[in-house]
């Protein structure tokens, strides 16, 4: 792999339509002559984490990435990686003083990540012209707003466009397939890219300065404030050259290789850091894309009912058995840089947020069972109540027959109507009584689901 000073991905997220469609796109996307698929070799994850970007196993393999041809490059007209791309800023200089800033760089390639869930990230690979430190976050401050940067090819009169609308016009291709929705979260010109950064510094004793722009995409018009607390939540430093920044927008590595190891940062960690690091934000900007798309679902109601609460609970269940990791690897530096990321996106919130209408599908089944319960003991008592009409009326037919055959052998009328009135009543009594115990087990019954 070439070795460049400096090296920007801009992630790019959408959603398709139904996870029934994965399969269908992914064999277009094999076919066409616009992608090329790449088959990643994740060394240092542990298997049950890199087999799920593992394409040479079709039917398993749940993420597959892509790069964009040569030829489709040509064909939709975004250039070839050697071509310099610039956008144009004016930047206020004091009160009255204005000046226009030109930032160049090259898209060295253009990468699609395709998942099960239903979510895809295009990753823009970016080289910038020169290798300031706080010139390339002022151009990321800017360049990170996808769907309202225009970037032109660097000749006169050359036609513009967005880094959003290059993506679009790559999956229009596939639009008979399913439809694509970007930012699907975020509303319409709001969008937010996240980056990950590698850039090249010289040796100094401190890097927070820089740290604090490149973290945030924050232009120089942003006041440098320290804040020792979260700086050192959002700063992991793994060894003596390399450094890292953190936060919910972006991550990026300062390396030094004149502190001793510049043979090592320019190939091997350079290497790994458009692999193994470059998978790893992923996976974790794939987590974070996934939750925003439960969250808005659940925010516009679409999980209301239970029936489409229960596809929720399948999804969420299949989701987090594929995809969510507490432990990637072994090697201390990618776990530490993990947990840091995944802080940082505050994930475990939103895994919380995510399953609180699991938690309101439990009460609506306990509430549901307890209903059902009710109306069944409401039949029961009713069933009840006019056995024991029916039971009043036999046992009185009953008594009657019984008293005038039994008792008429050794008693007149008199004596025998005399019984007949005492079985009535006694009669009347027991009834009475059960009725009473039926309104007073339905009545206690109301009230304790009422409770």
């Amino acid at each position: 792999m070439d070795y460049l000073k400096n090296t920007s991905y801009i992630f790019i997220p959408f959603n398709f339509s139904d996870p029934a469609d994965f399969k269908r796109l992914i064999d277009e996307f094999d076919k066409s002559i616009l992608l090329k698929k790449t088959n990643d070799k994740i060394l240092y994850m542990l298997k049950y984490v890199s087999d799920k970007i593992n394409s040479n196993d079709k039917e398993s393999c749940q993420c597959f990435h892509y790069e964009v041809t040569d030829y489709a490059r040509n064909e939709l007209n975004l250039a070839t990686k050697d071509d310099w791309f610039t956008t144009k800023e004016i930047v206020e200089e004091g009160k009255s003083k204005q000046r226009e800033e030109e930032y160049r760089f090259k898209i060295l390639s253009i990468q699609l990540y395709c998942f099960s869930t239903t979510v895809g990230i295009f990753a823009f690979k970016i080289y910038f012209e020169k290798n300031d430190p706080f010139w390339i976050s002022n151009a990321q401050y800017y360049l990170k707003k996808v769907s309202r940067e225009n970037i032109c090819l660097d000749f006169k009169d050359a036609p513009c466009t967005t880094m959003l609308e290059i993506s679009k016009s790559i999956t229009k291709k596939f639009s008979h397939i399913t439809e694509m929705n970007y930012f699907y979260y975020a509303n319409p010109t709001t969008e937010r890219a996240n980056l990950l950064t590698y850039i090249e510094v010289a040796p100094q004793e401190s890097y927070k300065k820089e740290l604090y722009y490149l973290k945030r995409c924050y232009s120089d018009g942003y006041l440098y404030v320290e804040n020792e607390k979260l700086d050192e939540e959002q700063t992991y430093i793994p060894s003596n050259d390399t450094v890292w920044g953190i936060s919910s927008e972006a991550a990026v590595c300062l390396a030094c290789p004149d502190m001793g190891r510049g043979k090592f940062l320019r190939s091997t960690f350079y290497e790994n850091f458009n692999a193994q690091y470059l998978f790893m934000y992923v996976l974790l900007l794939h987590q974070k894309y996934v939750l925003y798309m439960f969250l808005t679902k659940i925010g516009i109601g679409t999980y209301n009912n239970l029936e489409t609460l229960e596809t929720y609970r399948h999804q969420l269940y299949e989701f987090e058995t594929d995809f969510v990791f507490s432990c990637i690897t072994e090697v201390p530096q990618y776990q530490n840089l993990y947990d840091r990321m995944a802080q940082a996106f505050s994930l475990k919130k939103m895994y919380e947020d995510v399953h609180e209408p699991l938690v309101s599908l439990g009460e609506i089944r306990r509430e549901t069972a307890e209903n059902e319960q009710k109306k069944r003991d409401d039949n029961v008592n009713k069933a009840l109540l006019m056995l024991s009409v029916l039971s009043f009326f036999s046992a009185l037919v009953d008594s009657f027959d019984f008293v005038q055959s039994f008792f008429g052998w050794f008693l007149g009328g008199i004596g025998i109507k005399v019984i007949q009135i005492c079985c009535i009543l006694g009669i009347t009594v027991t009834v009475a009584f059960v009725f009473k115990n039926l309104f007073k087990s339905k009545r206690s019954s109301s009230k304790n689901h009422k409770q």
